[in-house]
């Protein structure tokens, strides 16, 4: 999200989307977005996007990292550390 801030700075103070690029490179180093992507978000927000956040995306909402679930599984390897990855998504009920 810094780096899309910093990209959204850049284009509010008409720099080019490859002295962005440029500058990123410098701050962020190896860290660094991609050109492919610098260029993307530069354009966006150019193009009038406000939002630095991901959009919603279409499909099914990951439920594997939930409390509830992490809880479920670490219950279930301590009392059994032998349940194998295939075991524990269907005693929790989700997919691997």
């Amino acid at each position: 999200m810094e780096q899309r801030s910093t990209i959204k700075f850049c284009v509010r103070n008409g720099i080019s989307a490859a002295e962005t690029l440029r500058m990123c490179q410098k701050a962020y180093g190896d860290g660094a977005l991609s050109q492919a992507r610098v260029f993307a978000w530069h354009r966006m927000f150019k193009e009038g996007r406000e939002s630095v956040q991901d959009e919603p995306r279409a499909g099914r909402p990951s439920t594997s990292t939930d409390v509830i679930h992490v809880q479920k599984i670490r219950d279930l390897v301590l009392e059994n550390r032998r349940l194998t990855v295939r075991d524990l998504t269907d005693l929790v009920g989700i997919s691997e």
